[in-house]
């Protein structure tokens, strides 16, 4: 859940980040976005590098190692050095997830593996959340210096706590395999929702990155506390994950509920046009929309998975963060250049397709006789 914090923490402070560092709103947005891109890489490339290894021992190196980059952002001064530092917290956060899902779960199957892995995914949205919002309140109050220390030495405090006795476990990271990364994209459709979910997180993380600066334009007097507050709609998000599986089972499955999730989610940047408060309940409605979506296209891979869990549970969370990598930057561009109004159509276009695609992959289930 740190990791998470960590990973969303400057997220509210962008655009004070933007004026610190006098960079443009898609420079500021890249802060966020070239953490993501190691989180798009590293499910069908780390194995190369870290199958030998213990998921202990990568717990042990790369939580120091990411709490001295945490705190050494906090006090570096130039944008280039910034970028740097966050894009190195990014390559360290996948080795710790993935270390973290290994011990979880180990040794357990069936509804047992469910639960817990329910409970995990409940926990980096909270942490998410909590990073975001955490942040924002104490940026009202003290300097992005000290925000960034006190999650650098929360990561200490969990580097010092006593799982460090625990057995070690392997990673069963995987190594990218051309036939086989082809044969999960091809099977059953897998390649429609790879890109409906990439286009999801898209606008997902494409709004979140750029609401700071909308709160400022729509408000220059609102404070880091109230943006910061305005991401407490990513509690909802852990309704909706926890809820979409009753969901789809009572509203006419899987796809159709995803349908659902699409036109909550893009429907709600109408509130966006609204005043500050309005953009505040967006987030609710988007979270809402969004965290079904991604849950129910989780289970519809790992459901096509068969032989291939690891290759497509891999590409699953590549495209996931490749989209937000590339929202989180590149819709910076369009709210630089043609304004807020744009942005929104933008978002509702790659919305609108994402939506196509989990479509398309409806009929071709049914075509197939699923």
């Amino acid at each position: 859940m740190i990791c998470f914090c960590v990973l969303y923490a400057p997220q509210p402070m962008l655009s004070e980040l933007a004026e610190r560092f006098m960079v443009s709103k898609p420079e500021a947005g890249l802060l966020v976005s070239v953490t993501l891109i190691p989180l798009a890489i590293a499910p069908l490339s780390y194995g190369i590098f870290l199958k030998q290894l213990s998921a202990l021992t990568i717990l042990k190196w790369a939580l120091p190692l990411l709490a001295i980059a945490m705190a050494w952002s906090g006090f570096v001064h130039s944008y280039e050095g910034m970028l740097i530092l966050r894009l190195i917290q990014g390559a360290l956060l996948p080795a710790i997830m993935t270390a973290t899902m290994a011990y979880l779960a180990s040794g357990r199957e069936g509804a047992e593996l469910s639960r817990v892995m329910a409970l995990y995914i409940s926990s980096t949205i909270f942490g998410g959340m909590a990073g975001r919002v955490v942040s924002g309140q104490l940026a009202a109050v003290i300097e992005w210096e000290w925000v960034a220390s006190m999650w650098a030495v929360l990561l200490v405090l969990v580097t010092l706590t006593p799982w460090r006795r625990a057995t070690p476990k392997p990673l069963n990271l995987i190594k990218p395999d051309a036939a086989l990364i082809k044969q999960a994209m091809t099977s059953r459709g897998n390649a429609l929702i790879y890109l409906s979910v990439l286009c999801m997180f898209w606008v997902f993380a494409g709004y979140l990155n750029y609401l700071p600066f909308r709160i400022n334009e729509v408000d220059p007097n609102a404070s880091t506390g109230l943006i910061g507050q305005s991401y407490l709609g990513y509690s909802i998000g852990i309704v909706s994950a926890l809820t979409a599986g009753w969901l789809a089972k009572r509203f006419g499955g899987p796809i159709r509920v995803a349908m659902i999730g699409f036109v909550v989610m893009i429907g709600s940047l109408v509130l966006s046009l609204g005043d500050v408060w309005m953009l505040i309940a967006q987030v609710f409605v988007m979270c809402l929309g969004m965290f079904v979506i991604h849950t129910l296209a989780a289970s519809e891979v790992n459901h096509n998975a068969r032989s291939l869990g690891g290759v497509v549970n891999g590409l699953y969370v590549s495209c996931y963060y490749a989209g937000g990598a590339l929202g989180a930057w590149l819709m910076g561009y369009v709210y630089e250049l043609f304004g807020w109004n744009a942005f929104l159509i933008m978002l509702a276009v790659i919305g609108g397709v994402g939506a196509l695609c989990m479509s398309l992959y409806g009929h071709l289930n049914q075509t197939l006789g699923r």
